[in-house]
């Protein structure tokens, strides 16, 4: 499946972490921190704004168009054009495609675990 992938993973893990907080749904914000930390070498600075809701000063271009798709649906309603047309010119319809159903895809996620009360791991415990 990752051959198909049109998003870097680092745009993919900052729609998924601000989905996951806009939500509140904890788990996901956790599992999904923990990705981008171990995987991508996200700092704790970034994901800890990500986690808070907050848009990271770090971002990349990528990145900051995907958080600002994001939030915008995130937002309710249309997604502007302004927003639309950014991500066409950098992930093209497919990439553009793929963001829209991932950020839908992980509301529907975060509301699944939040409707099961889905806790973050005891990572204190033996």
């Amino acid at each position: 499946m990752t051959a198909f992938r049109k998003l870097p993973d680092t745009v993919r893990q900052v729609a998924i972490i601000a989905t996951g907080a806009h939500f509140g749904a904890a788990y996901e914000i956790y599992a999904h921190t923990a990705v981008a930390k171990a995987r991508l070498g996200m700092s704790e600075r970034r994901l800890s704004s990500l986690a808070s809701g907050e848009r990271p000063d770090d971002l990349n271009d990528e990145e900051a168009v995907g958080f600002d798709v994001t939030r915008a649906l995130l937002g309710g309603g249309v997604l502007p054009d302004a927003a639309y047309q950014q991500s066409l010119e950098h992930f093209g319809q497919e990439g553009t495609n793929e963001l829209i159903w991932l950020i839908g895809h992980y509301c529907a996620i975060s509301i699944t675990l939040n409707g099961f009360d889905i806790p973050v791991p005891d990572t204190d415990a033996p």
